[in-house]
């Protein structure tokens, strides 16, 4: 299992970026839009308005768009795009509309064009010990990962897939929570049931709070567009 420090570093690794037609499906606040701007690409960022307006918020990186909308129904012509990224997102399409979501990628994309899906693994001892304090999501992923091999019936075929992680920090699900859990009372319960874990699992490694690192693990797999 390969450890990344960034989804950029995976997705310039494993894909051509530069001048290509890309769009980042589920974009959050937007920094992936930014950085593959800064890679040279031309950058589409898709989400909820109320997230569009964060990223819309954030310093430019340069020609980025954004345009509001979800996997289930992407605001975008046929044929659009060379790449489209799917950054732990596609398992928030609501389960019934996750066949609409991989048809929807099949549309967008141009014959020949990948789309790139890098979805959550649960386990012990995993970044979603804490992460699933918000809300279990282990079923929806399990879905999600269910449409990307169905990806055949809507003409998009398996290019590669692999396991990877990303070392996270207590600091980071700090982060988390503050940018996606928008009830105080909720995000103060949260951090403090993570707290509490992240000390065990720190005491039980014999490091201190600070430097212990959960392990965030996710599949990525790479499908293309036949034709």
């Amino acid at each position: 299992m390969l450890r990344i420090d960034s989804t950029g570093q995976v997705l310039a690794e494993r894909l051509s970026l530069p001048g290509r037609t890309v769009v980042d499906v589920g974009c959050g606040t937007g920094e992936l839009v930014r950085w593959l701007v800064g890679q040279g690409a031309t950058a589409t960022g898709v989400d909820t308005p109320a997230m569009l307006a964060r990223a819309e918020a954030a310093p430019r990186a340069g020609d980025e768009h954004y345009l509001p909308g979800g996997g289930e129904a992407l605001p975008l012509p046929d044929g659009h795009a060379d790449v489209l990224v799917y950054a732990a997102s596609l398992h928030h399409v609501p389960a019934e509309r996750l066949g609409n979501a991989m048809v929807e990628c099949a549309r967008v994309l141009r014959p020949g064009g990948e789309a790139a899906f890098l979805e959550p693994v649960a386990g012990p001892g995993y970044y979603s010990e804490i992460t699933r304090l918000t809300g279990d999501e282990e079923e929806i992923q399990r879905l999600a990962y269910a449409a990307i091999l169905d990806g055949g019936r809507v003409g998009l075929e398996g290019v590669s897939e692999e396991l990877v992680y990303f070392s996270r920090s207590f600091a980071d699900y700090e982060h988390l929570v503050a940018v996606f859990v928008d009830d105080p009372a909720l995000r103060a319960e949260c951090l403090a049931q993570a707290r509490e874990i992240t000390e065990r699992h720190a005491a039980a490694a014999g490091v201190p709070f600070d430097a212990y690192r959960y392990c965030s693990v996710c599949r990525l797999s790479i499908l293309r567009r036949i034709g």
